[in-house]
């Protein structure tokens, strides 16, 4: 690729693409933001002047076909993912996606494949894995300074005052509590210990007769008997941590999504004395940090820290918990 900078068009006028992808590309020393489309073009046409995008196209496939493009970020509704994402690699375009990378192992691996064929660069947009308290968890666990590690409880909860007409509340888009943002619980436990679930268990509550979860809550067990149990909620005060208990102390995290920390270690037994240090992890905004890797992946040919696959993993790990609710009963993994 002869340029410098990678240019993305925004795949739907999705606020988190607006939001938050956006302002971070103002700040990545490699990618530009040059289209948004949607469904109609007075939506795109609306967003991008808004905005000041160049450029906006009132369908995907329209957008794809823009030979001035590289890439795109894939924010369409969780249920879209698989579909849009293959179109996307088939047009020759990078794709970063927003999570869930898809709502199925299955159609992860055909995202993959899609990517693999077409040589195009696919990650799953998992902001917070770029925060340093997480990766300062995740390296203090590898090394023990908490001792075994048996339990860790994280937690993604917020509250939609108006469920009627958003995608969250959508079967038919796949939405519900554990796909939208217990998938950030799940994925932070899976990071922070290095290692995959063997065994989940699941409870969800659907408070509206939506065919959607609104309350869902799970464990999951790890080969080294760490159980770690993760809650999400559509309707409650925002929450956003995990903790982490080992033989020897406590991790806490109270704010994943807090870039700059802060991350709290507490060693001793709590009883004859405890040591407690706070530390400020000073960051980047994440999302620009996120850019910053994937456009240096597409660049220059490097291999993404955290590869589609991984999603794939996370993607399993979701739909092994949905059947754990269903069946009421431990689903087993191998991943």
């Amino acid at each position: 690729m002869p340029q410098d900078v990678v240019r993305y068009g925004l795949l739907s006028t999705a606020q988190i693409g607006l939001n938050a992808h956006l302002p971070a590309s103002y700040d990545s020393k490699n990618s530009e933001i040059v289209s948004v489309s949607s469904r109609t073009a007075a939506k795109a046409e609306a967003a991008a002047k808004k905005h000041n995008i160049d450029r906006w196209y009132g369908s995907y496939e329209e957008q794809l076909g823009d030979p001035d493009m590289d890439a795109v970020i894939n924010s369409l509704p969780n249920g879209m993912h698989a579909e849009w994402t293959i179109k996307a690699a088939e047009a020759g375009k990078h794709i970063l996606c927003e999570k869930p990378l898809a709502v199925s192992a299955e159609e992860c691996q055909r995202m993959i494949d899609a990517a693999n064929a077409n040589n195009v660069v696919l990650v799953e947009a998992f902001t917070h894995r770029w925060n340093p308290h997480m990766r300062m968890a995740r390296k203090l666990i590898a090394e023990g300074a908490i001792g075994d590690i048996q339990t860790i409880d994280s937690a993604l909860c917020f509250n939609i005052a108006e469920p009627d007409g958003n995608v969250r509340f959508s079967q038919e888009l796949a939405g519900g509590a554990l796909w939208d943002a217990g998938c950030y619980a799940v994925y932070a436990t899976r990071f922070v210990m290095s290692a995959e679930p063997v065994q989940v268990r699941g409870m969800s509550h659907d408070s509206g007769d939506w065919g959607i979860d609104t309350t869902f809550s799970g464990s999951m067990k790890f080969a080294n008997g760490a159980i770690g149990n993760i809650t999400t909620n559509m309707e409650q005060p925002f929450r956003c941590y995990i903790n982490i208990d080992g033989s020897k102390g406590r991790i806490e995290i109270p704010g994943m999504f807090d870039d700059s920390g802060p991350i709290i270690i507490k060693t001793g037994d709590g009883r004859n004395g405890e040591k407690t240090e706070i530390i400020s992890t000073p960051a980047p905004y994440r999302f620009v940090v996120q850019f910053d890797e994937f456009s240096e992946c597409v660049l220059t040919g490097k291999k993404p820290e955290y590869p589609a696959e991984d999603g794939l993993r996370n993607t399993a790990v979701v739909e092994a918990l949905y059947k754990a609710a269903n069946i009421g009963n431990a689903v087993d993994l191998n991943l």
